[in-house]
């Protein structure tokens, strides 16, 4: 009995041990950057910020645009994950659409998300992407990441 109390609690001390690396891990992983600097970001990305301490932001990627109804204008659909303490905000409904007013067809706006009572927006200056007969696919995007400023509604 006490043998397999001691094994209990050794799997259980290396458990809580393997959970905390993971999450010590993920954080060394993530690019950090300053607020407004650009930077390349893919699916999955996660961006930490030198301007805020305790702060993270992982892209979790695009939702790819079908063009099954020729009247509807293409769009990027975006989703993300924030993370500050112990608090954590994941969004799906963020959306660029196509830039119509420009020659060719490109793909930038902004994203509007928060945590904790701040505000943030999300720039995304350009993002590439392949197209095919049938859909827009996403691959990767130029952003800015920033505080909320009323100017950019």
């Amino acid at each position: 009995m006490k043998k397999f109390l001691v094994l209990l609690l050794l799997i259980t001390f290396f458990s809580c041990s393997d959970d905390e690396t993971e999450t010590i891990e993920q954080s060394a992983n993530c690019l950090e950057i300053a607020f407004l600097e650009s930077t390349v970001i893919e699916p999955n990305d996660c961006l930490t910020f030198s301007d805020k301490p305790d702060f993270e932001f992982t892209f979790l990627g695009f939702e790819n645009y079908t063009k099954s109804h020729p009247n509807n204008v293409p769009h990027a659909g975006i989703s993300g994950r924030l993370v500050e303490g112990s608090s954590t905000f994941e969004f799906y409904n963020g959306q660029i659409s196509e830039d119509y007013e420009t020659e060719g067809t490109s793909f930038s706006g902004r994203v509007h998300t928060g945590i904790n009572n701040v505000d943030y927006t999300i720039f995304f200056d350009n993002i590439e992407f392949t197209e095919t007969e049938t859909e827009f696919i996403f691959n990767k995007a130029t952003i800015r990441f920033g505080y909320y400023d009323s100017e950019f509604e």
